[in-house]
């Protein structure tokens, strides 16, 4: 989303960054991933502090980052899944400006700093985008990431680009006003992509290469398709309602009620009308599933958001 000029943000007591690296099993990369983070922060001249969040690993992936000076590492003792441990390493961050990156190896962590320039300059989150991700996906994974984006686009009404990219900063407000809503899967960064740019936040994207990652994905394509199909639905739902209702009917027509008349020139009516209510019903179901999901969730955002994570953090 293009800005128009924003004033600077003050340098204030916590004025800094806080970097927070999600970790599980990924004892190969972490090390790496947390010099190469240091090494920019560092350059900035400015406060900051770096967050490996572990996950429940069942490797050596805590004891490599701890072993790492200054480094805050905070333990689950099972694993919560990927968002969890984001909001984890956020409710414990100290500084306004939130950076969170996969420690995997494959981004080009050496664009945190042109990230900080955006929020620098007003922006609420700055993404970096993977300009070359399909070269690293297979012919139908490709087909589904372009299915998934431009989904986003139709539903949000806005330019997303890469709207899942593990290499991101934002406001630490900016995160904390979708908390409720945030999915603690793969899918967290989705559903802060959907929500910024419902709510019309100021959202920068910058080109990045993407690597092959070290060592095996976490994600489970079905079932994290699933859950991204569900927080689309909710996002649209709570900033556009009417929207996703039209869409619901058009539904509505072209899988029941234009089956349900071809149904009646072929088949006994009896039929028609079964497979006519049956649907409509299911539809029904549906509209009142998201509209109470929206209404549950909007009741949790007026729960204080800064509480102490029931999570023990050492400093090493």
């Amino acid at each position: 989303m293009t800005s128009k000029t924003m004033p600077s943000k003050p340098k204030s007591d916590t004025w800094g960054i806080s970097y927070v690296i999600p970790v599980y099993n990924e004892e190969r990369a972490i090390v790496s991933t947390i010099e190469r983070v240091r090494a920019v922060l560092e350059s900035l001249k400015r406060p900051y502090e770096i967050i490996v969040v572990d996950d429940g690993s069942g490797d050596a992936s805590a004891e490599r980052a701890k072993s790492c000076k200054g480094v805050t590492v905070i333990r689950h003792p099972s694993n919560a899944g990927y968002g969890a441990s984001l909001k984890t390493g956020i409710t414990h961050a100290r500084y306004d400006f939130i950076g969170i990156v996969d420690a995997d190896g494959s981004y080009e962590i050496e664009k945190i700093a042109e990230l900080a320039t955006y929020l620098d300059d007003g922006f609420d989150m700055a993404v970096a985008t993977r300009s070359n991700v399909f070269d690293h996906d297979g012919f139908f994974k490709k087909i589904s990431r372009k299915i998934y984006i431009e989904a986003i686009r139709l539903l949000v009404n806005r330019q997303a680009q890469d709207p899942n990219s593990g290499l991101r900063m934002f406001t630490r407000s900016f995160a904390l006003r979708f908390f409720p809503f945030l999915c603690n899967t793969f899918s967290f960064t989705t559903s802060l992509t959907v929500f910024g740019l419902g709510d019309a936040r100021f959202v920068k994207y910058i080109p990045s290469d993407y690597q092959a990652r070290e060592g095996k994905s976490k994600v489970r394509h079905f079932r994290d398709t699933l859950r991204t199909i569900q927080l689309i639905v909710q996002g649209v739902t709570f900033f556009n309602p009417v929207k996703i209702f039209i869409l619901l009917a058009l539904a509505h027509v072209v899988l029941v009620a234009l089956p349900s008349l071809a149904l009646m020139a072929c088949v006994p009516t009896g039929y028609a009308w079964i497979y006519f209510l049956t649907g409509t019903a299911g539809f029904g179901l549906l509209g009142i599933g998201a509209l109470g999901d929206i209404i549950r969730i909007s009741a949790m955002r007026n729960r204080e958001l800064h509480m102490a994570s029931p999570f023990d953090a050492t400093d090493e």
